[in-house]
């Protein structure tokens, strides 16, 4: 493992946090078992037969050599080495040794037949963190060779297609190897700026960001699909001064790609520091969420931009590299603004909300509203029937390659090294961290049942006596937290911000974090609510029936219906009561906490097609009608209503 964090050299811009490297951080608790069952889920049995990946000409063989081996490989990675797990470890070296022997003389690399350089953006990522996790001192000269020849060809071979979307995530890759090589190497700050050149301008489009509805009524797919005409003729154009209106709508429209293009900007601010860069996060996100924000913490879209309605569909390759791009942001430089608020929610709810709970089987669309599960024509923008199964690959493979980094990176990006030889806790989960303050090894142990209950306990343990910074941050919704050292006297941290404690720490410091977290109501489209506790939504979930639909040796089709009555709408003013109960059970398994509210039957909120209609509006009910209802984490539920009406009550 890496005995270093990588901070931003000159000329680069300064940057408060640096990732620890693989294996920094092990997970315990509930947490641990969460990645457990990935490992014996689908993530480790995919290699074994789906052949986008076991016949994989990354692994040497006569299969696909695009990017479905690579995006699996960038989550395997990290849960192999984060469990320690030999067997796991192997097959990525059967990928990770096939790259490597991959290299041509002039440093390009991968399958001879696909000269696409997205999939090797993908690629080098998994090496990164396969480096920090071993010090395999091939990968830095691997990369070195490879980006001479590309600032060498970029000119003459320009990005094209997804790439060109997605260039900052090599743009991602030249800083790390810039700061791995302590500022040496020159060209790869021009290299940095050429493939900036070449990429979608994502801070101006979040600044200008004209998709203010659903896609469908900007422009519908049979017009955006007739534009696309030819491939190559497209990335050229893209690539080029001259772009297409409609090549560069479904690129700026595409949901996952602008989970990635949240990234952008604040990537290229390290080398290119603006004011427009820095705060383009932050304006993308709100406009985003305004537009196409649902209530289990990110925007929709199926596959494009589709709007505020809680029935629209988000893709799982959305989620996980929305929570990706946070997770590069905090070493960016750029403002906190809600980082890892965001990252709980997505990882509490939106991540566990799109797969079983033995992670084998997952959607392509989750809806926070999702009352049946089918093969059935939906309101989609592009998407097929199948999108809300559950299943292998509903739709389309690539969130079977690609969801597998959602919950290791988590996992690993739970603390940040700081400049001043300190720590950074961005999210809270049971864990400990194994690391050094300057030359000092130090230990902290969190022992938690966080997000399933309200204290952190981070036992602090260095080698011998040391004086650095640990900073913890408050979440935004936890305006009563408490903070202690050694049970000593509470402190009031601010939420919102990061709570620096500084001192000099000894074997059996104990820092405590109380985060007391009580239901509250959080408004949505069409006047809807959503009950919160914490970091967790929650949901009312119905009796499911699973119904096999599609028959699979490992992971089988399913469609889920309820014969239950769904239909609520919370009372206006209602009284709501948290049962908290810590767990450490993984998502899906229920239990943990619950919250009770009032609640009465909409009776005029029907189906409309395959899913529940658009949450009605000015509903009147009378108290003889309000019932007691219990909602339990969206995470745990596979049908659910997470964005409900409000229902006046009539005197």
């Amino acid at each position: 493992m890496m005995n270093r964090a990588l901070f931003n050299l000159p000329p680069l811009s300064k940057n408060s946090m640096a990732a620890l490297p693989l294996g920094a951080i092990k997970p315990e608790g509930w947490l641990l078992a969460q990645l457990k069952t990935a490992a014996s889920g689908l993530t480790g049995k995919l290699y074994e037969f789906w052949p986008d990946v076991r016949d994989s000409a990354w692994r040497g063989g006569a299969g696909d050599g695009w990017e479905r081996a690579p995006y699996y490989l960038d989550g395997l990675v990290p849960l192999a080495w984060l469990l320690e797990d030999e067997k796991l470890k192997a097959v990525c070296m059967e990928y990770i040794e096939w790259t490597l022997a991959s290299q041509r003389e002039d440093g390009f690399f991968g399958p001879a037949d696909e000269e696409d350089w997205w999939p090797r953006m993908i690629m080098l990522k998994a090496l990164m963190q396969y480096f920090t996790a071993t010090v395999d001192k091939r990968v830095p000269e691997f990369m070195f060779n490879f980006f001479k020849y590309q600032y060498k060809t970029l000119d003459q071979k320009p990005l094209r297609e997804w790439a060109v979307a997605r260039g900052a995530e090599n743009i991602e890759a030249v800083v790390w190897l810039y700061n791995l090589t302590g500022g040496r190497h020159k060209f790869l700050l021009d290299l940095m700026q050429k493939l900036k050149e070449q990429t979608l301008d994502w801070t101006g489009h979040y600044a200008a960001f004209p998709y203010t509805q659903s896609m469908r009524r900007i422009i519908p797919w049979e017009e955006m699909k007739t534009g696309r005409a030819d491939e190559t003729q497209r990335g050229q154009a893209l690539a080029g001064a001259e772009r297409p209106y409609y090549a560069t709508q479904y690129h700026l429209s595409h949901v996952v790609n602008a989970a990635m293009g949240l990234k952008a900007p604040g990537v290229i601010s390290q080398f290119k520091s603006g004011a427009k860069e820095r705060d383009a996060f932050r304006t993308g996100w709100q406009k985003l969420m305004k537009h196409h924000g649902v209530a289990y913490g990110m925007f929709t879209g199926d596959e494009h931009l589709s709007g505020n309605s809680p029935t629209q569909g988000t893709e799982t390759c959305a989620v996980v590299e929305l929570m990706y791009t946070l997770e590069t942001l905090l070493t960016c430089g750029v403002p906190e603004d809600g980082l890892g608020d965001i990252q709980e929610k997505l990882a509490f709810n939106a991540l566990p909300g799109a797969m079983c709970s033995d992670v084998l089987l997952h959607q392509y669309d989750q809806q926070a509203n999702q009352v049946k599960c089918s093969y059935e024509k939906r309101d989609w923008y592009n998407n097929g029937p199948d999108s809300n199964l559950f299943g292998l690959e509903p739709n389309f493979g690539c969130c079977t390659a690609n969801m597998h980094q959602g919950w290791p990176k988590f996992a690993e990006s739970l603390w940040y090294a700081t400049p001043d030889e300190g720590f950074a806790a961005v999210s809270y989960a049971p864990c400990t961290v194994r690391f050094r303050s300057g030359e000092v090894p130090v230990k902290l142990c969190v022992e938690t049942a966080y997000p399933f209950g309200e204290t952190v306990r981070i036992h602090v343990d260095p080698a011998q006596p040391k004086a650095f910074p640990i900073c913890l941050r408050i979440p935004q919704w936890a305006t009563e937290a408490k903070l202690c050292v050694n049970g000593g006297e509470d402190m009031a941290p601010i939420a919102g911000q990061y709570s620096v404690i500084e001192g000099e720490w000894q074997k059996g410091d104990v820092i405590e974090l109380t985060l007391p977290m009580a239901p509250r109501l959080t408004r949505w489209s069409r006047r809807s609510a959503a009950v919160e506790l914490g970091p967790l939504l929650m949901a009312f979930q119905p009796q499911e029936n699973w119904t096999k639909v599609k028959d699979h040796p490992v992971a089988p089709d399913y469609a889920v219906t309820t014969e239950d009555k769904w239909n609520w709408a919370l009372v206006e003013g209602g009284r709501m009561t948290a049962t908290l109960t810590p767990r450490d059970t993984v998502f899906g398994l229920g239990g943990g906490p619950r919250v009770s509210v009032e609640a009465v039957e909409a009776k005029d909120w029907t189906m409309r097609g395959g899913s529940c209609a658009p949450t009605p509006v000015d509903i009147k009910a009378r108290r003889g009608e309000v019932v007691p209802l219990e909602l339990v984490p969206y995470g745990d539920t596979c049908l659910r209503i997470s964005q409900f009406p409000v229902a006046q009550i009539e005197a």
